[in-house]
């Protein structure tokens, strides 16, 4: 039997409620030379007895049960027993368009694609979607100059080679994008273990370091589904670390592979966006625990420190867009305590 086109990778846990219609939306699709890899991570609920359920029915569906050990080492483990061609990581949440997995095999009809990536539509709890692209326009290129703009985006959309008035933030995930299986595996790219936020950037950064041909289709294939009870990050010193876990990790990717400094002023507008998350998520949203001052105190010292530091110094040079624009010129004119007392008053009266 000879090996699949695509291989979905699918990491599970807990996703009774929505894990049926994830699975479907990849039966069901227009495409069919495709295998999924499901990997259970330890799901203490009904998600393990619907993937053998899935799997008994379809012998394309190949399931795998392990201890739980997070969505990066169960991605891990996907990717390993994978053996298509191209991959796709999917969320289980999530579920793909009909023609999805077709409008991929079209764009590698020929093999010389690495990587092709698409639009999505998010999903809202209320039952509406909005559309996104992430690109302007179509482009198949292999100019590495461009490929090194699309790397760029991966940290800030500021940094797009085709800038698109409806690019989310969401271009650093991974259910975008479908990649040569070989370009991840001769490449060691692997999910890292150790961070909780941006692990699908980190793998988006490796993936267009070594592309050669990358191609964007303007055309939405993914459903992103947004739940309301996503969590507001509560928990100040937790996601100040997490943080600081991402900016370790991309820094060490940089010092390996950009020596020029290419990439620079688009690692510091992310090092930006991420003081402007931790401002809004943990130092100043609602339920924030501590005073306003002390709270402050925290924020202030968290941008006298290096990368933040140099994100704010470089303001005038990053190529900032949208609400980080007004944010990135607030604080280079040494404006964060009203930064700070805005959000602080915004998340009363959201509240």
């Amino acid at each position: 039997m000879s090996a699949p086109k695509i291989s979905v990778v699918i990491p599970v846990y807990n996703s009774a409620k929505y894990l049926r219609e994830c699975l479907d939306s990849v039966c069901n699709q227009s495409y069919t030379d495709w295998e999924i890899i499901a990997v259970d991570d330890g799901s203490p609920d009904e998600s393990p007895a619907i993937l053998d359920e899935y799997a008994a029915r379809d012998s394309r569906i190949r399931v795998i049960h392990k201890a739980n050990g997070g969505v990066s080492a169960a991605r891990n483990d996907g990717l390993a027993a994978a053996t298509g061609g191209y991959v796709l990581f999917v969320d289980s949440d999530d579920w793909l368009a009909q023609d999805a997995l077709l409008q991929y095999a079209d764009a590698t009809s020929d093999g010389r694609v690495d990587v092709v990536i698409t639009d999505h539509w998010n999903w809202f709890d209320n039952g509406t979607e909005k559309q996104y692209s992430f690109f302007a326009q179509n482009f198949l290129t292999d100019d590495k100059s461009i490929i090194r703009d699309v790397q760029r985006t991966v940290f800030y959309k500021g940094y797009s080679p085709y800038p698109s008035a409806s690019c989310s933030y969401m271009f650093s995930a991974l259910w975008s994008k479908l990649i040569r299986r070989n370009l991840l595996v001769d490449n060691g790219i692997q999910f890292s273990k150790t961070l909780k936020l941006y692990e699908d950037g980190l793998v988006a950064l490796q993936v267009f370091q070594f592309a050669k041909m990358v191609c964007y289709k303007k055309v939405p294939t993914y459903h992103y589904r947004i739940l309301n009870n996503s969590l507001c990050h509560l928990n100040e010193a937790k996601l100040v670390s997490d943080c600081s876990c991402i900016i370790n990790e991309i820094q060490s990717f940089l010092n390996d592979y950009d020596k020029e400094c290419t990439l620079k002023d688009a690692f510091l507008a992310r090092v930006l966006f991420l003081t402007k998350k931790m401002a809004l998520r943990s130092f100043f949203c609602k339920g924030c625990e501590g005073s306003f001052a002390r709270r402050y105190k925290s924020y202030r010292n968290l941008l006298s420190q290096d990368p933040y530091c140099s994100a704010v110094k470089s303001v005038p040079s990053l190529k900032l867009i949208g609400n980080e624009k007004l944010y990135g010129k607030m604080l280079h004119l040494h404006l964060s305590f009203l930064t700070a007392l805005m959000y602080d008053i915004r998340s009363k009266l959201k509240g």
